[in-house]
């Protein structure tokens, strides 16, 4: 990969097109920079270790309560990991709208609704946040604008503690109401499972403040 060549692809990508920016982090990778700096390169801030410690844990395989965008996480997963990937989920069409709204958004995944009277949620960093060293997280229903986003915690693990700690407080409640039971009850896999997602994001929590020490001392 010649200078020339980098220059160019700097030049191409574009948020708005996940095949562009796909294109330069592989490049950046053939030039032997991690995942920390292809990102910082990608996006211009410099992003926390939360995100790492969640690639390296598998990402998809880690089986938590959420759905993941494309970007910026394919573009954290490096060659010898299989990224960043060709493919684009279906997140894609909240990237877009949510970025043509307010390019400052980025869109870290979405936590899928479970009552009637809520609607899916989804989670993001401001790139201004990151840039001041803050980790700050927004939601915003998936439907809403951009402009409804709200502060709902200090980093993504946070958050995902939480929902995942009311996930296990309402398959509890669930099995202990006494009129569940029967076809579609609760039973104790579904809680144990549930119970075993709450440990996976807590061991990230770990590693991501252990990270942050190291960084810090």
């Amino acid at each position: 990969m010649t200078p020339e060549s980098l220059d160019r692809l700097r030049a191409e990508a574009s948020r708005d097109d996940y095949t562009s920016m796909a294109r330069l982090a592989r490049a950046l990778y053939e030039t032997g920079l991690g995942p920390r700096e292809v990102l910082r390169e990608c996006y211009g801030v410099t992003f926390p270790p939360e995100v790492f410690v969640v690639v390296e844990g598998g990402l998809w395989r880690l089986d938590l309560r959420a759905r993941f965008t494309n970007q910026p996480w394919q573009l954290a997963v490096p060659p010898d990991h299989g990224g960043p990937s060709d493919r684009i989920n279906s997140m894609v069409d909240t990237e877009l709208r949510l970025l043509a709204e307010d390019p400052d958004l980025m869109p870290l995944f979405r936590i899928p609704a479970f009552q009637f009277d809520t609607a899916d949620q989804v989670v993001c960093y401001r790139l201004s946040e990151l840039r001041e060293g803050r980790s700050t997280v927004f939601a915003l229903p998936r439907t809403a604008a951009a402009g409804q986003a709200v502060r709902c915690g200090d980093g993504l693990l946070e958050v995902l503690h939480g929902e995942h700690v009311r996930a296990v407080r309402r398959l509890e409640a669930e099995q202990d109401n006494p009129s569940s039971w029967g076809a579609g009850s609760v039973d104790d896999e579904e809680v144990e499972e549930a119970y075993e997602a709450l440990e996976r994001v807590r061991e990230l929590q770990r590693r991501a403040d252990a990270l942050q020490g190291d960084a810090g001392a």
